[in-house]
């Protein structure tokens, strides 16, 4: 008998390797438009796209705001003139070829399909997600994608959670939980709309004022969470 019996799995810094597949997308970005890429560069948009993105789930941008506003700040930084519009989208584009995975992703989720139900949560975007979820493979592992893009509403809101649930079969809070690399989207949203919550920490940073049911630095360790045994 699993303890958990729906999974709910953030995409990028969960399942993907997103800081990888950033920093070639990026680089080809540049190469693309014949812009300077110094050694600060993937950092200095690193900084704004983090920034923006905070927004966004805080409620104070639309998503093709942040798209657009990331580079509009990184190349004010960067001193580069460039047409901001035709770059966001060209990089969208290349994000969405991206699709590394982190050494234990597809054995994680091989090992549980089948025993639990997953379902993917992200605040990405719709068609760079779909993208990745069939490029790489993983969309097989999961019934349903709640891509905030298409619901409306984004993690960590409510309402973006009420969909989930709606949308999900047989739904128990006590038997979900969330797995994800975000504090402020996976962890507070799953806080605040009752489910537990696992945040992904490989970086070993702390996790501040809020408090995740459990904390893994590998997948693997979901092993004896969701089963409920012990190591």
């Amino acid at each position: 008998m699993m303890k958990y019996e729906i999974l709910l799995f953030d995409a990028d810094g969960t399942l993907l390797d997103f800081d990888a597949g950033e920093a070639v997308a990026l680089k080809d970005t540049f190469a693309k438009f014949n812009l300077p890429y110094a050694d600060r560069t993937l950092a200095v948009y690193r900084a704004n796209n983090h920034k923006q993105w905070l927004l966004f789930e805080q409620g104070k941008k639309d998503k093709q705001q942040v798209l657009f506003d990331r580079f509009t700040d990184t190349f004010v930084e960067l001193s580069i003139n460039a047409d901001v519009d035709t770059v966001a989208h060209y990089f969208q584009k290349q994000l969405g070829l991206q699709c590394q995975l982190y050494e234990d992703t597809v054995e994680v989720l091989d090992y549980f399909k089948g025993k639990v139900d997953m379902y993917l949560v992200s605040n990405g975007v719709l068609a760079t997600q779909q993208s990745r979820m069939s490029k790489s493979g993983l969309d097989k592992y999961f019934t349903a994608s709640f891509i905030s893009e298409y619901i409306g509403y984004a993690k960590p809101s409510k309402q973006y959670f009420d969909y989930c649930f709606d949308h999900i079969a047989n739904f128990e809070r006590s038997k979900t939980l969330i797995i994800g690399d975000s504090l402020s989207a996976d962890i507070k949203g799953g806080i605040d709309n009752g489910i537990d919550t696992c945040w992904v920490n490989r970086h070993g940073q702390c996790s501040g004022e809020i408090h995740p049911t459990y904390e893994i630095a590998s997948l693997k360790e979901l092993y004896k969470i969701v089963e409920n045994t012990s190591e």
